[in-house]
Parts: structure tokens; sequence; C-alpha cells
């Protein structure tokens, strides 16, 4: 598995006397369903995960975003797409590890309450995003963003999340 391969890698160094961090940690882009459908399992063996959920989006929806006839069908607040975030937040929380998210919707305010209800850790944004995400995240309790997700948890089309979304924006 990865970790043979890492020890190999570091014997290497080594040998070749390169200095490196020892302590290295290994951790999993969460970018496909697959990875999604084994986030428990995986939870179990990395340090961490990241959440791409530009490529998240993209594949749950199957969809080429490069492709106009379909590119309407990409969109973060669809259902399958909000319950594979949850479930992979949900398992790195159940196992103790980090989950960030980098990619757009990290820096989305519509989405801030729904990441803060699932228990997201680390929001990764561009530099230009940084102060408005910090004060977006702080204009919301656990308890009023535990509200939010439960109405969105409930939603069936990328419309409804979005309406619920837009009607809780601060």
């Amino acid at each position: 598995g990865h970790r043979m391969m890492i020890k190999e890698i570091m014997a290497e160094l080594d040998k070749e006397g390169v200095a490196y961090n020892k302590n290295i940690e290994v951790g999993v882009m969460m970018e496909t369903p697959a990875a999604c459908m084994v986030a428990d399992v995986l939870a179990k063996e990395a340090a961490f995960f990241s959440i791409g959920t530009n490529d998240l989006t993209q594949y749950t929806m199957a969809v080429d975003r490069g492709n106009s006839k379909v590119a309407y069908l990409y969109s973060v607040y669809n259902p399958a797409v909000i319950r594979s975030i949850k479930r992979i937040i949900s398992a790195a929380a159940n196992e103790n590890i980090i989950a960030g998210m980098c990619g757009e919707a990290a820096a989305d305010p519509l989405l801030t309450p729904l990441l803060i209800s699932f228990g997201l850790k680390e929001f990764s944004v561009n530099a230009s995003s940084i102060l408005r995400t910090r004060a977006q995240i702080a204009k919301w309790t656990k308890a009023e963003a535990d509200k939010v997700a439960d109405e969105v948890m409930k939603c069936a089309t990328q419309e409804e999340v979005y309406e619920i979304l837009k009607r809780y924006q601060r």
C-alpha cells in the first residue's frame, strides 16, 4: 500500500543523505464518489482529508464542465454533492482527523453554515477571500448552522438547497 511506498522512499532518501521531514503526514484528496463511499476506511489510514469540491462536484454529477449541454448540472448545491461533503467530514470526525476543503465551495458564503454544521475544520481559500470567509464564519453559531443544515438535508433538488441557503444568507 501507500505506507510501504513512503517507507521505501524514506529509506532511499536516508541512503542518499537527503534531509526531509521524517514525520510527514499523509492525507487523502477526497475528490471522487469512490473516495466518498469508502471515506470511513480511508479515514483510518489518513492523517487528514482535503475535500476538492470542484472535482467532487464534477464526478458526483458525472458532468463535463466544458460541455454546455450539461454544465447546468454542475452545482455544489446538488443534494448528492452536499451529502457527499457531509459524509466525508463525518468520516474524518469519527477517526479524529482534520477535514479541510479547497475549491470554490470553501469560499462560498452560502455554504458557510452547512460547512460549520458538518464540522469542517479547515477552509482553504485564496488570499483575496480570507478576510471575507473569516467574517462569514464568525456570523454563525453551531446551533444556528445546524438549523440551516437540517432544512438543507431534507431537500431533493439543487434549486431547493439554493433557495434555503439564500434565505439564510448573512
